[in-house]
């Protein structure tokens, strides 16, 4: 990741690649699962792209029995929906939906941050510290497939800090419906960088047992969270790096020491001095 302009040369990680990282952790039906939802997320497996089972077999070197069973599950929660000629395809997502979620997320992500700030003990901050820790490292090798899924363990760790257990369910139901959305918010132009910032404001708030200030800053964060989805389902994501990437040259090309002008007037300058 160039962390200088904020723009990201994010390439989601193939279902070959995510099978490989889930084939040994969950028996077959398990792991094609996670495999297949992890792809969507990433926005390897795009919304309205077939999901045909010999096609994925042949992909993952598999029978097609486990790719059925995890198919079928996808499509009990949303994630892969039937078209009018019975194909699977990956789910289409609504703006509305999305504002749907984020609303009820907003909600849980504050309450939870109060609730950790009261109820946390030494082996939940230490856990989070950690998670904190390990998505700097992953921003820092411009591992945007790897901050997406530990800023899912950063928040489940919160809520798992605030020791309810209701709370908790809910929260993970919120984040299963997530997972349909395509590609991460972090791909935007300093998305990654600004929610790290407020992973860790938050995460002081809970070590400072700050209740309040930490369920204003993660439903805040949240927020935030839901505008940079919102954008990309716009198809503004692409939009935005390309602007970023135009005043990154477009400041280059005024630089006086880098156009044909500027050498001409350094050279003048120069000259000049020279003179003197």
């Amino acid at each position: 990741m160039d962390t200088s302009t904020g723009t990201s040369a994010y390439e989601a990680p193939t279902l070959a690649e995510l099978w490989t990282d889930h084939r040994s952790s969950a028996n077959a039906s398990e792991a094609v699962y996670l495999a297949i939802r992890d792809a969507i997320s990433a926005g390897a497996l795009k919304a309205g792209e077939h999901l045909g089972e010999p096609a994925i077999s042949a992909t993952l070197g598999i029978s097609r029995t486990p790719i059925r069973e995890a198919l079928l599950r996808l499509e009990t929660e949303g994630l892969v929906e039937r078209t009018a000629g019975r194909r699977l395809v990956v789910a289409t997502v609504t703006p509305e939906e999305v504002l749907d979620v984020y609303a009820v997320r907003e909600v849980l992500n504050g309450l939870a941050a109060r609730l950790a700030a009261e109820n946390a003990s030494t082996t939940d901050l230490i856990r989070l510290r950690r998670l904190h820790r390990e998505m700097t490292w992953a921003h820092d090798d411009g591992d945007i497939a790897r901050m997406a899924r530990l800023n899912f363990e950063f928040h489940d760790a919160i809520c798992v800090a605030s020791r309810n257990a209701f709370l908790l369910e809910m929260l993970r139901r919120a984040h299963d419906t997530h997972h349909r959305y395509p590609g991460s918010t972090f791909s935007l132009p300093d998305r990654a960088a600004g929610s790290l910032a407020e992973h860790e404001e938050i995460l002081q708030a809970i070590e400072a047992r700050d209740g309040r200030r930490a369920e204003a800053l993660a439903t805040a964060h949240t927020g935030k969270a839901r505008t940079a989805r919102i954008s990309m389902l716009d198809g503004t994501v692409e939009e935005q790096n390309r602007r970023a990437r135009v005043d990154g040259h477009s400041k280059a090309e005024t630089d006086p020491r880098t156009t044909a002008d500027g050498v001409g007037r350094e050279h003048s300058r120069e000259t000049k001095e020279a003179r003197r």
